[in-house]
């Protein structure tokens, strides 16, 4: 019967897959059988395999010294996850954040950017942030900006405030992706200016780490105030977060608890701010006060699920763009800026295709 056929070549080609060696598959992959004009034939790749092979020789070497007996945790579908220790490094031994019982408002700050559609010279983009209070162990009050809408094209940026290099706006131009980090790194960095420039004294905390080459960071930070506001970066993803030993042991630890990195100007630090809560890594601005101070001051103001702060979450989920926002947006530009909208399609759904019939 045809498929049987069907099944016996498929498990042929299975058990031949399995048994090939690694080197010649990245230059064996599906390739035609029918007869290429002269000077076409796969035979002209045979260089380009062979320095790939070499390539590889070169990463397994060095991958031998650098990976074997390496704790790994591999991405799911390019998405990092959150590992797991099941061995604790005995002799190192974290500080516990007591907490610091004064009010201090502790305002969190996070910010989306969109691309809302483009033009044959510049794109469209909107941005929003939020801002989240907590105050004393309790979200006090929660604010909302935007949409701001800001045009980038071969005249610059306009709709917000920005100085950037002639090699950055180069790549912000040419990639929706960089310039939508860089747009929204230009709002959180006004916003923070901001709050740190109040007289009001408070923990100012950003979404992300304040080393970050492309941070809204990257080139100085905000002056603390005359009452000694501090300024802190709190990441949910780091490398620290596996490669740190001290991981291990703030997740086993009963009380809030932290360790510290690395020292300087920016001190970097992994925290635990509840007995059943992530560890996370915190970068905190040089200030008037120790970090282990600034830690109790957040402990107490704010509140946590699972170690994470509810100022952060708040403003998280308050700068996010909706479906029915993204929709009014575009209703609105449509007849502010009086746009003849042109009938779209999917380029990758035409394009490519796939063997299931969809994109």
């Amino acid at each position: 019967m045809v498929w049987k056929s069907v099944v016996v070549v498929h498990v042929a080609i299975a058990q031949h897959l399995i048994s090939y060696e690694l080197h010649p598959m990245l230059r064996n992959m599906a390739i035609a059988t029918d007869v290429l004009p002269d000077g076409l034939e796969p035979d002209l790749l045979d260089s380009l395999a062979e320095e790939f092979r070499q390539g590889f020789a070169e990463l397994a070497e060095s991958a031998d010294r650098q990976l074997s007996g390496r704790n790994f945790v591999f991405s799911r579908y390019g998405r990092e996850l959150y590992p797991y220790f099941e061995e604790a490094d005995a002799t190192l031994v974290p500080g516990c954040i007591i907490p610091i019982k004064e009010g201090r408002p502790v305002a969190s700050v996070d910010s989306t950017c969109v691309l809302v559609g483009e033009t044959s010279e510049g794109a469209l983009y909107a941005a929003r942030t939020a801002i989240g209070i907590s105050f004393e162990g309790a979200l006090r009050r929660f604010f909302r900006l935007g949409p701001i809408l800001v045009y980038a094209s071969g005249s610059g940026l306009v709709g917000i405030e920005s100085s950037l290099s002639s090699p950055e706006f180069a790549m912000l131009l040419a990639d929706h992706a960089v310039a939508e980090r860089v747009i929204r790194n230009c709002v959180e960095r006004r916003v923070i200016d901001t709050l740190m420039a109040s007289n009001e004294e408070a923990v100012v905390m950003a979404d992300g780490s304040l080393k970050h080459p492309m941070g809204q960071f990257a080139g100085s930070l905000p002056k603390p105030n005359n009452k000694g506001s501090c300024l802190v970066g709190f990441s949910k993803s780091s490398n620290l977060i596996l490669s740190e030993s001290a991981v291990s042991v703030l997740s086993r630890s009963e009380v809030a608890a932290y360790h510290s990195i690395d020292d300087g100007p920016v001190k970097t630090v992994l925290a635990k701010f509840t007995p059943d809560g992530l560890v996370f890594r915190l970068d905190v601005a040089k200030s008037q006060e120790p970090v282990q101070q600034t830690l109790g001051r957040i402990l107490w103001n704010d509140a946590f699920a699972s170690g994470y702060p509810d100022s952060l979450k708040v403003a998280h989920h308050l700068s996010i763009f909706s479906k029915a926002d993204d929709q009014a947006l575009k209703a609105y530009v449509t007849r502010r800026f009086r746009l003849r909208q042109l009938p779209t399609f999917s380029l990758r759904r035409i394009a490519l295709g796939s063997f299931k019939g969809g994109a």
